[in-house]
């Protein structure tokens, strides 16, 4: 079947007027707008541009009311198509700000090398936490904050033992957070789901490589310290023998605990209050006094 010359005019035309209207309708768009007049597009360059234009403003459709990239419905999440021009429009697909955010955060999370914890503590930042203790006119929280703010901008080998507080989990993650932002190599750790993972890796000859990963961390958070379910292996075996290898290799190490050194020392007694448990009770305190000074908070 042949087609008339007549028939392509006529769908050229019916094309032309279809572009033209469509035109129209994209240059109200108030960033349609300002990248015409910012550019000086001739009538000619917008036509040209016109499908570059119709794919742009299919692209941002779904990014009018985007609240996080956990809600993109794109394919390709945190992505949205640009615009520039140079003797003609250029199309092109860059990071949105929440896919800027996304990268950052996989950035940062790369250089926790453990974490038995959750991402959302990893994220915490420290800055908001201090921001947080103003607000709130917590004293005590304002100086801890300072104080751990001092460290990240000159760290040292000796870390802290932050006992009491509702928050000390959260600021200490939030230190973390810092030192990562700055390249070092940090750890989260919660020592009740270590102790419970090594047990539990008995049988699959993993508990060597995971005791190995966790006191190799160069910064390392052991957190809620004393509230593992304290027997002489998870004492003797495992918590001293990182320990040790802290000391011995000087790697900044932090803690978080419900309880001060007094306290950690009956409860690493381990029920028998005999010489020989006193000792050992005595011994692994001692490891992290070498390692951590005491901060107590409200």
């Amino acid at each position: 079947m042949m087609i008339k010359a007549g028939q392509i005019l006529s769908f050229d035309k019916e094309l032309e007027n279809t572009r033209n209207q469509s035109l129209q309708e994209l240059v109200k768009r108030q960033d349609i707008r300002e990248f015409v007049e910012k550019n000086h597009l001739t009538k000619k360059a917008l036509e040209d541009a016109w499908v570059d234009l119709l794919a742009y403003v299919d692209d941002h459709e779904p990014c009018l009311h985007c609240h996080g990239i956990n809600e993109c419905p794109k394919m390709n999440k945190g992505q949205q198509i640009t615009l520039s021009y140079d003797n003609y429009v250029h199309r092109d697909v860059r990071s949105c700000i929440y896919g800027l955010e996304k990268h950052e955060n996989d950035q940062l999370l790369s250089r926790f090398h453990y974490n038995n914890m959750s991402t959302r503590l990893a994220l915490i930042s420290l800055k908001d936490m201090a921001a947080e203790a103003m607000n709130k006119n917590d004293a005590s929280m304002m100086i801890l904050t300072k104080q751990l703010i001092e460290y990240v901008n000159r760290p040292q080998t000796k870390g802290f033992l932050v006992c009491g507080g509702p928050n000390r989990t959260r600021i200490m993650a939030g230190m973390m957070n810092e030192l990562a932002r700055r390249g070092y190599e940090v750890g989260l750790c919660h020592v009740p789901t270590l102790m419970a993972d090594v047990k539990a890796s008995f049988n699959s000859n993993e508990d060597t490589s995971l005791v190995d990963l966790v006191k190799n961390i160069p910064y390392l958070l052991l957190d809620s310290v004393g509230e593992e379910n304290v027997t002489n292996w998870s004492r003797d075996e495992v918590l001293a023998m990182i320990l040790d290898y802290r000391i011995l290799n000087e790697l900044p190490t932090f803690m978080t605990s419900a309880y001060g050194f007094e306290d950690l020392e009956t409860i690493y007694m381990n029920k028998y209050n005999d010489k020989r448990e006193q000792l050992r009770a005595k011994n692994i305190v001692s490891k992290m006094k070498a390692l951590c000074c005491e901060i107590i908070i409200d």
